[in-house]
């Protein structure tokens, strides 16, 4: 087999598989059976299955996008899974060396400066 099946079209086998031994047709039948079993012509039977391919190829093409959505989805979480951890470890270090205090002080002390000159 040269080219491996989607999981569409083994959807699709596995129905039409489905439907063969509901209706008791034989495994191997034909587009002719299958049309003359509908009552139809070829070129009819033909037809309806056109007008259902395009629902098929936008269908495909909406996983395509899903999957690509899913993929952009994982590497953002892991983006901010790393900014996450960043910011963590960054109020840990401020924790750390009392920067807030730090900053508290300065700012008291820039103020009573301010004050004195005036």
């Amino acid at each position: 087999m040269a080219d491996e099946l989607t999981p569409e079209e083994v959807a699709i086998l596995i129905q039409a598989r489905k439907i063969c031994n509901t209706k008791g047709l034989p495994r191997d039948i034909d587009v002719t059976g299958i049309c003359g079993q509908a009552g139809i012509s070829r070129k009819t039977g033909y037809q309806w299955a056109g007008k259902l391919e395009p629902a098929t190829k936008e269908t495909e093409g909406v996983h395509r996008e899903l999957q690509q959505l899913r993929e952009e989805h994982d590497k953002l979480k892991q983006l901010f899974d790393d900014v996450r951890f960043e910011n963590e470890g960054r109020k840990l270090a401020w924790k750390i060396h009392h920067v807030d205090e730090l900053l508290a002080e300065k700012k008291i002390s820039a103020k009573s400066k301010k004050r004195r000159k005036r």
